[in-house]
């Protein structure tokens, strides 16, 4: 029998310390080093061909956790993807829609990332919360980083008037520290964008490992690019892109490397993600000639190509009218098997959009997205409405998040995580709450889960 607390003084300080020691595991089971890797285009589907080399990443798989598929967002683009990533919101809630944006009150077109976080993020991120709670937090070409105060040691992804990498918006100080230390910074922005891209990533590889060693941040996300590039460039399957993803692969290593060399490796979770998938894309469609048809042309606006294209109603669009026309247009649109789907105003949300009366930068009234292995355009030399074999070919990405060319890989490993199995479909949004039940960090208002089965009891 316990002896009562009114004779024994000392029973609640015992209770409070069984207690205590009971409940401690729970606290240590949280990692204290992430490492938040972007391999840009790598789809779901490459980690299932065996013949390519990623013997980083498959190691990775063997000690932890493979997500069978996982879901992007829409438009699966580069920016508003990796903003998901690290909010665990969609593009509407955190403001980045697409990789170019247009606002329509000011006539102003530019790239979000060029601009200060403050001015193009909407929803805290992963960094807000960890140095909120005064973790380090490092970043390497991270998109939307400009001028985060939330990043300690940071090389933002920016770009120059010729779509290079811009050194100048890095802290001198961070470049002069990383070229005494022997990191030849300065060769990956001259080497951004061209042939020698994927020794560029290793460069900026090799600055992140150096950060690893030398602060030993909580939170370190690192974006790698020369997947993309030439996957743009050849195709997800030519011989070229195999090799950049091996080269992707060994960047992945260094890192490794240096969380051992750091005696950091028991208590890092790595995890290995993309913004996207990839797909190649050999047949276009004209849908210009049913709206010239229609006679609206001079009542709506069609914007972009390829993946969607937007109808933009005019102010002299006669809703009484002029909306049984496009209505029609639409329906017409609809039977044909090169269509996916047509987006009214009230399915935006579900798309994770806004629509276009919430913000300055949205699309359109209404999406046209085609199917996967479509190219929309709205060419007024061409009179047809037909699908053409498209010269030459898209490899490309953009298309709806749900289609399987378009899921992203996710590989979790390390601190934290459970050893060698395989979970089933899980969403991009689900990254960052993940990242922050492993570090501790509180993140509300999430649009994802913790993906619990992916975590260590």
């Amino acid at each position: 029998m316990f002896p009562s607390s009114r004779f024994c003084p000392r029973f609640h300080r015992l209770l409070f310390f069984v207690l205590a020691v009971a409940l401690w595991p729970l606290e240590t089971q949280a990692a204290r080093h992430v490492i938040l890797i972007s391999i840009d285009g790598f789809a779901a589907y490459h980690l299932y061909n065996q013949e390519l080399e990623l013997p980083n990443i498959r190691r990775m798989i063997g000690e932890g956790v493979w997500a069978a598929s996982s879901e992007t967002v829409f438009p699966s683009v580069t920016h508003p993807s990796h903003t998901t990533i690290v909010t665990g919101v969609e593009p509407r809630l955190h403001g980045v829609l697409s990789n170019g944006l247009f606002n329509r009150e000011t006539g102003e077109r530019f790239h979000p990332t060029n601009k200060s976080h403050a001015d193009i993020v909407r929803a805290p991120t992963l960094f807000d919360a960890a140095k909120k709670k005064g973790l380090a937090t490092a970043a390497f070409f991270w998109p939307e980083t400009k001028d985060d105060p939330a990043v300690d040691f940071n090389i933002p992804e920016v770009f120059t008037p010729e779509r290079k990498g811009d050194i100048s918006a890095v802290n001198p100080k961070i470049i002069d520290e990383l070229q005494k230390a022997g990191v030849p910074i300065d060769l990956y922005f001259r080497w951004y964008g061209s042939p020698r891209q994927g020794a560029g990533d290793a460069i900026l590889a090799e600055a992140a490992g150096y950060a690893i060693r030398t602060h030993k941040p909580n939170l370190l996300a690192i974006h790698i690019l020369v997947t993309d590039e030439v996957q743009h460039e050849h195709g997800p399957h030519h011989y070229l892109s195999q090799a950049a993803l091996t080269q992707a692969d060994y960047c992945v290593g260094l890192l490794r490397e240096a969380v051992e060399q750091a005696g950091l490796a028991a208590d890092t979770t790595f995890i290995v993600t993309a913004d996207h998938g990839f797909h190649s894309v050999y047949h276009q469609f004209n849908i210009r000639p049913a709206f010239e048809k229609a006679g609206l042309l001079d009542r709506i606006e069609l914007r972009g190509g390829g993946w969607t294209i937007s109808v933009v109603l005019k102010d002299n669009f006669d809703r009484r009218q002029d909306q049984l026309k496009l209505d029609k247009v639409f329906a017409e649109l609809r039977v044909m098997k090169h269509i996916a789907r047509i987006v009214p105003p009230e399915e935006f949300h579900s798309l994770g959009q806004p629509r276009f009366e919430e913000s300055p930068y949205a699309f359109g009234h209404y999406l046209i997205i085609p199917d996967i292995d479509t190219y929309l355009v709205a060419d007024a030399k061409d009179p047809a409405m037909e699908r053409k074999l498209k010269e030459p070919p898209s490899h490309s990405h953009g298309y709806l998040p749900q289609h399987p060319r378009m899921y992203p890989s996710l590989v979790l490993s390390g601190s934290g995580i459970k050893k060698g199995q395989t979970i089933g479909h899980v969403r991009q949004i689900d990254i960052a709450p993940t990242v922050a039940r492993l570090l501790g960090l509180q993140m509300s208002n999430v649009s994802g889960r913790v993906i619990e089965e992916a975590l260590a009891p």
